[in-house]
């Protein structure tokens, strides 16, 4: 199997204004560089064979700060490209990681109702960025693959390819900036991962104001 370490980009400044991205862009905040130059720092010494970013700015940002870690450029995949999130972009973050059931199924539905006519469709979202981790498997076969990508880019590639269920996405909502989620793909069939969430190298910046 391939092994990939996602990471996700730093904080933003809209992150800061607490304002959802989706495609539209915004470049890494103060903190959000210190982030990228700490896991640049816990990467250093690891051995990868490939490294792909979503195109998007804000991950392209990351990448070039953790390239010299790995001594690999970043190469852009289309294919990683945050969700399009249509009219909701611009307006204020959602964390369904703190809803309750209920509530979070009827925000994930009002979501996909509103994304659906003004944006990019859950299913065929899902469908891309799985075929964007499966096309790194094929491509690095046994290989340890790096990515900077998004968090909805995170979490409908563990749903479709771990859980085998494009509804999952919700469970793995919440997802610090620059922390490093590991998976195990292979071209074909079920994803394992082998760590949710490692963040143990963002305490400084975390403590720091």
């Amino acid at each position: 199997m391939t092994r990939v370490t996602f990471v996700r980009h730093g904080t933003t400044e809209w992150i800061e204004r607490g304002l959802l991205h989706g495609v539209s862009d915004s470049p890494l905040s103060e903190r959000g560089r210190r982030e990228a130059q700490l896991a640049a720092r816990a990467l250093v010494g690891q051995h990868f064979d490939a490294f792909y970013t979503s195109p998007l700015g804000r991950a392209v940002e990351t990448a070039r700060i953790l390239a010299p870690s790995v001594s690999l450029a970043p190469e852009p995949l289309e294919g990683l490209r945050e969700m399009d999130f249509g009219w909701l972009e611009g307006t204020r973050l959602f964390n369904f990681s703190k809803d309750s059931p209920r509530v979070r199924a009827l925000r994930s539905a009002w979501i996909s109702l509103v994304v659906g006519l003004s944006g990019e469709s859950r299913r065929v979202f899902g469908d891309r960025v799985a075929a964007a981790a499966r096309e790194m498997a094929r491509r690095h076969p046994d290989q340890r693959v790096l990515a900077v990508i998004h968090m909805a880019v995170r979490s409908n590639i563990l749903a479709q390819l771990v859980d085998g269920d494009p509804r999952a996405w919700v469970r793995y909502d919440g997802w610090p900036a620059c922390a490093f989620t590991e998976v195990e793909i292979p071209a074909e069939g079920r994803a394992h991962i082998l760590h949710l969430k490692v963040d143990q190298h963002l305490e400084p910046a975390r403590s720091s104001p």
